[in-house]
């Protein structure tokens, strides 16, 4: 999903910035403590979102923007390479569309499936999602590329998913059992929320490359989006707009993910003739600048995750900045990276540990374990299986990882 890591210009900048994937595995591991922390009542408002019509966010609003910005700084580090590589355009395309596709189909199925009637579809809510996530897994896992019999054996394994997925697609029912629907595109969920984001900041960096000016012009451009959407100057993209929320979608989302793009090129362009203490001080600059933004632009909309607001946006991406540039100071500069050891190969592999929780969750559902919805879910308690629930699942996205099940959209 977001792991395209590596170099852009071999002469001034490091093969791979630890700091990066650490972010994204820290990123990861509080994702799935938010989502399990979810279920847990009497806990603290700031261990819940903001509810819709309030003004505010905390740090569980945090987790999905923080993502966007990561997915952003990998984009000029693959992209880049290979367009220094000489590679032509139509291949680099051919793979944006394809890993977008990927994204929007695997979010289509899983917004779907808070939907779902199991009578209507002949198969249980369990069954259902277990059957998709197994699906996901044998789809877009990167087999090893080998020649004879296993090379057969991956590619049947592939067609296996596909027949599953299209197999779940065909017996997808939500609704009454009187009058039942398809599947529908909804709010996109959070991986085709991702997936729409990922294409805008890639198209903004196809076009901008290393220009700075551009980049920064377009995160102020997506911002203006969101407004145009909200005042109704695009009103004429109405037909879209059924399917796509513009100024949401493509205006907040892409500008938070196109900042990440301005902060990898910060970073990395010309890294090796500037001190840590420059790096760190672009980075920290960066991101006050953005919060200074998204005060100015807080009358306007407020703050809100769920809107997209310009505020929460440009909040959002300074948040990350400064957290990134802590990271940055501790694992690149002064190298004490061993406490991050459990998080840089998670970050290589993040779809595999979003998931696994859903999967784990639905096949305990299938065998009649339901312990965790009666127990151990409220208060303290609660949040401390929450904590211990999200490391678990870190160890085994480890040992799935150490076994090559490995998933690239």
């Amino acid at each position: 999903m977001a792991n395209e890591i590596s170099s852009n210009a071999v002469t001034s900048r490091p093969a791979r910035v630890e700091s990066i994937d650490v972010f994204r595995g820290l990123t990861i591991l509080t994702m799935i403590f938010v989502n399990e922390v979810a279920g847990v009542s009497e806990i603290p408002a700031w261990l819940k979102h903001v509810p819709p019509n309030e003004d505010g966010m905390t740090f569980v609003d945090l987790v999905f923007p923080a993502f966007l910005f990561i997915v952003g700084m990998a984009i000029p580090l693959a992209i880049g390479r290979r367009l220094d590589r000489g590679e032509a355009k139509l291949p680099i395309i051919s793979h944006i569309v394809t890993r977008t596709l990927s994204l929007l189909i695997v979010g289509v199925f899983m917004v779907n499936i808070g939907r779902i009637n199991p009578e209507a579809s002949g198969i249980s809510k369990n069954g259902w999602v277990f059957l998709l996530f197994i699906a996901v897994i044998l789809i877009w896992n990167q087999y090893p590329k080998l020649s004879g019999g296993l090379r057969w054996l991956f590619s049947g394994l592939r067609l296996l998913g596909i027949t599953i997925l299209l197999f779940l697609a065909y017996i997808y029912r939500s609704g009454s059992a009187e009058n039942p629907t398809w599947m529908s595109t909804s709010w996109w969920g959070i991986i085709g929320l991702i997936g729409w984001a990922y294409l805008t900041a890639c198209v903004v960096f196809l076009f901008f490359r290393r220009q700075m000016g551009g980049l920064v012009g377009m995160i102020a451009l997506l911002i203006l989006l969101f407004i145009g959407d909200k005042s109704g100057a695009i009103d004429f993209l109405s037909p879209i707009s059924k399917y796509l929320n513009i100024g949401a979608h493509i205006g907040g989302h892409g500008a938070i993910t196109v900042a990440g793009v301005v902060l990898a090129l910060l970073v990395l362009d010309g890294a090796s003739s500037r001190s840590p203490w420059q790096q760190a001080l672009r980075i920290i600059s960066f991101g006050i600048l953005l919060a200074a933004a998204g005060y100015l632009l807080r009358p306007l909309y407020g703050i809100s995750k769920n809107e997209a607001t310009p505020t929460w946006c440009l909040y959002s991406c300074s948040i990350c900045c400064f957290v990134y540039a802590g990271l940055y100071w501790v694992i690149d500069v002064r190298q004490w990276k061993r406490w991050s050891a459990v998080l840089s190969p998670v970050g290589a592999n993040p779809l595999l540990a979003y998931i696994l929780p859903f999967l784990l969750w639905s096949a305990m559902g299938l065998i009649g374990v339901d312990y965790f919805h009666n127990h151990l879910n409220t208060g303290v308690v609660g949040v401390i299986r929450s904590i211990i629930f999200s490391f678990l699942m870190i160890a085994v996205t480890l040992g799935l990882s150490r076994l090559r099940i490995s998933l690239r959209l």
